[in-house]
Order: structure tokens, then C-alpha cells, then sequence
């Protein structure tokens, strides 16, 4: 074998690894994407998260939800509550996905999702 082939095999390998790992300690049972009727009649039940961006927070947001970046979420000092579930929403629903993830790692128990985001709900 040459030493491209090896390379490209090693880097191939490492890949291969690193998406697989990626999602480990994921609890996809804790994760549920929820349409805007259910969302909205159980988001009192838990800790309503907002997290999109400061500026469209402060312009328009669901009344009662309070305003964190992802980071600080999953942090040390997280102001979250784990035993509780968390109601996430964000712009289109993307962004909230990353986050479920991250929470779901951090032991949060159950994490529900706007399916669509903020810009699909229906005032």
C-alpha cells in the first residue's frame, strides 16, 4: 500500500469515529419535536427557554419565557432545573435540536421542541 492509501484510510477511519462518538450520551427518548397546538397548551408545565438571538428575544418572544444562550444552559451554573422539563424554542427549530442534544447529555430528563420555531408560531 502507498502512503496516500494509508492516509486516506487513517483519516477515513478517524471520521468514521468521530461523527459515530458524536451522539454518544444522547438520550433520544428524552428529545420530542411537538406542534405549535401542544407546545403551547403544556409549555406552562416546565421551564419555557427561549434561544434565539438577544435582539429578537427583546422584540417579540412568548410571554412568560426567559432568554438563555445555548452555552449557559449546560454550563456548571446552569440556571435549569433538571428535573423539570424544558419547553425549547428557537428561530426555525434547528438551533433547538443542537440544544436538545446538549441537555439531553447533561442528564436533562425530558426536552420538548417547537416543531417549525418561533417564526412558524401562529400568534
Amino acid at each position: 500500500m502507498e502512503f496516500w492509501q494509508i492516509a486516506l484510510a487513517i483519516v477515513l477511519g478517524l471520521g468514521i469515529g468521530l461523527l459515530l462518538s458524536r451522539n454518544k450520551n444522547v438520550n433520544f427518548d428524552s428529545i420530542y419535536t411537538i406542534k405549535q397546538e401542544d407546545f403551547l397548551k403544556n409549555m406552562r408545565k416546565g421551564q419555557l427557554i427561549d434561544i434565539r438571538k438577544k435582539e429578537e428575544y427583546e422584540q417579540d418572544k412568548i410571554k412568560g419565557a426567559r432568554h438563555f444562550k445555548v452555552g449557559k444552559l449546560t454550563g456548571k451554573y446552569s440556571p435549569l432545573r433538571k428535573d423539570l422539563p424544558v419547553f425549547l424554542y428557537c428561530k426555525n427549530g434547528k438551533k433547538s435540536k443542537r440544544a436538545a442534544k446538549k441537555l439531553s447529555k447533561a442528564n436533562f430528563q425530558t426536552i420538548y421542541i417547537l416543531e417549525n420555531g418561533f417564526d412558524n408560531l401562529t400568534h
